[in-house]
C-alpha cells in the first residue's frame, strides 16, 4: 500500500484516491440511484430554482463526482449539477454565468445539507457545457448519462503530493497577506490561484483523465477544504478593499478631538444642510462664478 506522507499537515494522505471495487453502497442499488435519494436531490434542486425568481427550463438535474464513480471516500462531495440554458435566462453569457456563481458561492456558504454523511455542493452547469467525469448520473432521466468505469490505474502519487504542497503554500501565503492587511496583494494573487488551479485541472482531466495529478492534487486541495479556504479569502479581500475608503473617513470624523473641528456641533440639523436657502452654521458658502 502507498503511504505517502504530506508535509503540510492540513493535506490528507493520498490513499483516499485510490479507486475501489464498487459504488458507494449508501447511494447505489443494482446499478441505479438510490429513489429516496433521489427525490430529494431532485426536491432541492427546485427549491433552489424557485427561490431564485427565474424563468428557465431545468434542463437536467445530475449528480457527478467521485460519489458517481468507483473512486468514492468518506469526504466525497454530493456535486449535485442543475443543467440550464444560460443564454434562456440572458443573451450575456457571461453576466449570467457571474450571477449563477455567485449564487452557488452564497447557497453553499449558506447550507449544510448532508445525505449520509455526505455533504451536497450545488453547481450550475451551462447546458452546452462539456463536462469531464467518469460517472454522470441523471435524476431527471433516472440513467446514467454517463456510467462510471472501474479504472485501477496506477496513480502518480509523487506528482499528486508535490502540486497540492505548492498550491497549499500558495493559498497559505495569501491568508498571510490578508491577516496583514494587505487586500489588493492578497486579492490580486489569490485571483491568480484560482485561474492557475481552474487551468491545471483542466489540462490534467483533457491530457489523462481523471486520475491524473492535476485532478488529483485538485481534489486534495478541496477535500482539505483548501479551496473553500482560497475563495473566501479572495471574497472577503475584495470586500475589505471596497470598504477600506470609508473606514478611514469614519475614524478621521469620530476620531477627530479637536474643538475646533467641533464647535459647530449641535448647532444643525442634517435637513437643514441639504436646504440651499438656508446658511450652514458656519456661514454663508461663496458661490462660485457661474
Amino acid at each position: 500500500m502507498v503511504n505517502i506522507s504530506i508535509k503540510n499537515n492540513k493535506l490528507m494522505n493520498t490513499n483516499f484516491l485510490k479507486p475501489k471495487n464498487s459504488l458507494h453502497p449508501e447511494f447505489w442499488s443494482g446499478g441505479a440511484l438510490v429513489d429516496e435519494i433521489s427525490k430529494l436531490l431532485e426536491q432541492i434542486s427546485r427549491d433552489i430554482i424557485e427561490s431564485m425568481n427565474i424563468e428557465v427550463e431545468v434542463r437536467d438535474i445530475v449528480i457527478t463526482g467521485s460519489i458517481a464513480s468507483y473512486n468514492w471516500h468518506d469526504l466525497s462531495d454530493i456535486d449535485l449539477h442543475i443543467i440550464l440554458n444560460f443564454e434562456d435566462i440572458d443573451e450575456n453569457f457571461e453576466l449570467v454565468k457571474k450571477m449563477l456563481d455567485q449564487s452557488r458561492i452564497n447557497w453553499n456558504k449558506t447550507h449544510d445539507i448532508m445525505i449520509k454523511d455526505h455533504e451536497v455542493e450545488l453547481y450550475f452547469q451551462d447546458a452546452n457545457e462539456r463536462h469531464e467525469s467518469n460517472g454522470v448520473w441523471s435524476i431527471i432521466s433516472d440513467t446514467w448519462a454517463q456510467e462510471p468505469e472501474a479504472d485501477q490505474s496506477d496513480l502518480d502519487l509523487r506528482s499528486t503530493e508535490k502540486k497540492a504542497e505548492t498550491l497549499a503554500k500558495a493559498i497559505d501565503y495569501i491568508a498571510q497577506l490578508f491577516s496583514k492587511g494587505e487586500y489588493s496583494d492578497a486579492h490580486k494573487y489569490a485571483t491568480k490561484i484560482k485561474s492557475k488551479i481552474s487551468r491545471m485541472r483542466s489540462t490534467g482531466l483533457s491530457r489523462e483523465g481523471m486520475y491524473s495529478p492535476e485532478n488529483m492534487a485538485f481534489k486534495m486541495l478541496r477535500n482539505s477544504k483548501y479551496l473553500e479556504m482560497l475563495s473566501s479569502l479572495k471574497i472577503e479581500a475584495y470586500d475589505q478593499l471596497m470598504t477600506l475608503s470609508e473606514v478611514y473617513i469614519k475614524d478621521y470624523f469620530n476620531d477627530r478631538q479637536d474643538p475646533e473641528y467641533l464647535k459647530f456641533e449641535g448647532q444643525y440639523d442634517p435637513d437643514s444642510l441639504m436646504d440651499p436657502d438656508i446658511d450652514a452654521p458656519w456661514g454663508e458658502v461663496e458661490k462660485e462664478d457661474v
